[in-house]
């Protein structure tokens, strides 16, 4: 949700001033409100009705066992789908350390600097993804295996070209990659695109990438 044109992103950490300057940078840099909320004011929110923000910012290091299931609690509490940013990832980090976060849209790394967060960051809160190809097929892959589904007649009624674009959005591609791979514009894929979404009633690709797990088989997705 936005409030008036700014985007409210809930960022779990400690109040500290490495907190505060991140804060700092990002709200300079992007039309968003960023609130700081620790583990320990995430317990008070069960007690108090509150909610965290559609977008959540969370430290790699920072949500250990206790914490997380403070995260996990609130997050249950809201009736939005929360879309999970993580920065400060190790670069070595293998992608099975990512997959407790199963509404994953973004990873930075220690070595990412600002412009750089703040460059995926607006693609993010434009409905696009902010992952490496290899993360973004890893992470799926871990909740196809999880899942064992069969295709739907929504899937089966989508078009060849609305299936092969569905079929990339699941390996992680950007709408350019995609446009690359389809030898299209990028402006067809972003119409194909909102046509899908009209299809399969998402609001935006998290929400498709969700749709999928749950509609399309392994085979079909392959």
């Amino acid at each position: 949700m936005t409030q008036g044109n700014v985007y409210p992103i809930t960022l779990i950490s400690d109040v500290s001033m490495q907190s505060k300057l991140l804060k700092d940078s990002l709200e300079k840099g992007l039309p968003i409100q960023v609130n700081i909320v620790s583990s320990e004011a995430l317990k008070a929110y069960e007690l108090n009705g509150k909610t965290i923000d559609e977008l959540v910012l969370i430290d790699f290091h920072y949500l250990d066992d206790g914490k997380f299931e403070a995260y996990n609690t609130a997050k249950m509490q809201s009736d939005a789908t929360i879309k999970e940013i993580v920065f400060n990832c190790p670069n070595d980090a293998p992608s099975s350390q990512l997959f407790k976060w199963r509404n994953l849209v973004g990873v930075f790394y220690v070595d990412d600097d600002i412009s750089l967060l703040l460059k995926g960051m607006d693609k993010i809160m434009n409905d696009e993804m902010w992952l490496s190809r290899k993360v973004a097929q890893d992470y799926i892959e871990h909740f196809r295996c999880a899942n064992t589904v069969t295709t739907s007649q929504a899937y089966a009624n989508l078009t060849k070209r609305e299936k092969e674009i569905m079929k990339l959005l699941g390996h992680g591609a950007s709408n350019v990659q995609i446009a690359d791979e389809l030898f299209v514009s990028e402006n067809t894929v972003k119409t194909h695109l909102h046509n899908i979404f009209k299809k399969i009633n998402a609001k935006n690709r998290l929400q498709a990438l969700l749709w999928a797990n749950n509609n399309i088989s392994l085979e079909e997705r392959v």
